[in-house]
């Protein structure tokens, strides 16, 4: 944008700020994030149709909208950082480095701190709104942690740890551990009520949704859904729980007797669930199908159908919790254009280093690791597999893995690479050699192809 364009363009927001009388409140938008293609799709709840696409960072899944409204935050797995949105100019205005693969995230109920489930690195980053940075030190949880949320009182922290079968419990005065509690197989999506008395988790595996007292911090009792439940949200009123199946269904859960009294079919491949504010719709992002699907409360029926970008996640809070005031966007949209021009010449410089530091890193790891992992793969996949010979198939295949993520962060095929690396996990827990050496086979023929045309495409480059 040149000069005279933003001048232009600071001038006739300027006066539309001044034009607006009466401060009209806008519809709550839904943020969805689409993890192939590294966006967040903006919807409007009332008229349901997208209105704006946000380019983030790469594998985003995780997403968070502050109390205010005012902002959102976006974890993007494949680059380790978290994306913060102005919801005034649907924008990224800042970007945070954090752990390793970072997941799940929430915002405490202040706006003050938002949290960040690192599921590659088993810990939690801390971040200050205010300073828009990260604590130097995380909090360590349990093994892959994905859902986090904090409770109403935002007193305590929850956060699901996929590998461990538990919920850690953090208290966010100090940001330490105070209770750990065993939930079902494969954890991972997590909500809580609107009374901060229920936590309710969804167990992949087990495709149940488990209880939590917050009171004892027990599992007072689990509910039987549909296959590989994923994602969670609690209706506003606390009267009902709905949950995405990965087998397409959405189950509602009454919150009063703990049973599914609907299974509407939306799409296979559901993630994330969210209420609107008004508690009239639930919405339901289904990877599979590259859409959001939207049911009736009031009939627990499929209404509509919202095409969205590549890979639908959607995965936290993702519907504003109330509307925004158009005066106060209007300003800061003015504030953040004054910026704009600045922002964007620094950004270019960052990705021009990033981008060397990358190719540096990948062709580092190549010459050091490749032929060497390359040889054990080779020789350990032809073994008769048990306890040794998996765990170090397990390991050369986590080597593979980390170099095609290096190499091409955004590649989409990296997801389901690290989904079977993760099945491959969990069979080896349930020391089920033979079904994780099968996983472990996929992991490697993925990175693999992907390195391969990385090198391709150096090489044609270079000519």
């Amino acid at each position: 944008m040149t000069m005279l364009k933003l001048s232009r363009l600071i001038g006739i927001i300027a006066g539309a700020v001044l034009a607006v009388a009466t401060p009209v409140l806008a519809a709550p938008m839904a943020f969805v994030t689409s993890s192939f293609t590294g966006d967040v799709s903006v919807i409007d709840t009332t008229t349901k149709e997208k209105v704006a696409t946000i380019p983030v960072g790469g594998s985003p899944f995780g997403v968070a909208v502050h109390p205010a409204g005012s902002h959102v935050y976006v974890a993007n797995w494949g680059d380790d950082t978290v994306s913060v949105i102005s919801t005034a100019t649907n924008s990224v205005v800042r970007t945070i480095p954090v752990g390793d693969g970072p997941f799940g995230v929430a915002v405490h109920p202040a706006g003050t701190h938002v949290y960040v489930a690192n599921q590659l690195a088993d810990t939690v980053s801390v971040i200050d709104t205010a300073t828009g940075t990260a604590a130097p030190t995380p909090i360590g949880v349990g093994s892959r942690p994905v859902g986090v949320v904090v409770n109403p009182a935002g007193t305590r922290l929850y956060v699901v740890n996929q590998w461990s079968f538990t919920v850690s419990v953090i208290d966010t005065t100090s940001n330490t551990l105070v209770d750990t509690v065993g939930v079902g197989g494969m954890p991972v999506g997590i909500a809580v009520a609107p009374n901060g008395s229920r936590v309710y988790v969804t167990n992949a595996s087990a495709h149940r949704v488990s209880v939590i007292d917050t009171a004892t911090n027990t599992v007072v009792t689990t509910v039987a859904v549909g296959s590989s439940p994923f994602g969670i949200a609690v209706h506003p009123s606390g009267s009902h729980v709905y949950v995405g199946n990965g087998s397409g269904t959405v189950s509602v859960i009454d919150a009063a007797t703990n049973t599914v009294v609907a299974s509407p079919f939306a799409a296979s491949g559901l993630l994330g669930v969210g209420v609107t504010p008004s508690g009239t719709h639930v919405y339901a992002a289904s990877e599979d199908a590259n859409a959001v699907f939207v049911l009736a409360t009031s009939t627990n029926t499929v209404t509509d159908r919202i095409e969205v970008d590549s890979g639908p996640a959607a995965f936290g809070i993702f519907i504003a919790s109330h509307a925004v005031c158009e005066t106060e966007a209007l300003e800061a949209a003015l504030a953040a254009c004054q910026g704009e021009l600045a922002t964007s010449m620094t950004r270019i410089s960052q990705l021009e280093a990033e981008n060397a530091t990358l190719a540096s890193d990948y062709a580092r790891l190549s010459n050091q690791q490749g032929g060497l992992v390359r040889a054990l793969v080779s020789v350990l996949f032809g073994d008769r597999p048990d306890a040794a010979v998996t765990e170090a198939v397990r390991d050369a295949t986590g080597a593979e893995l980390a170099v095609a993520r290096g190499a091409a962060p955004q590649d989409p095929r990296l997801r389901q690479a690290q989904r079977a690396f993760d099945t491959g996990q969990a069979s080896m827990l349930a020391q089920d050699w033979t079904g994780a050496m099968s996983s472990f086979r996929n992991v490697y023929t993925l990175t693999r192809q992907i390195q391969a045309e990385v090198s391709v495409r150096g090489r044609k480059m270079g000519r």
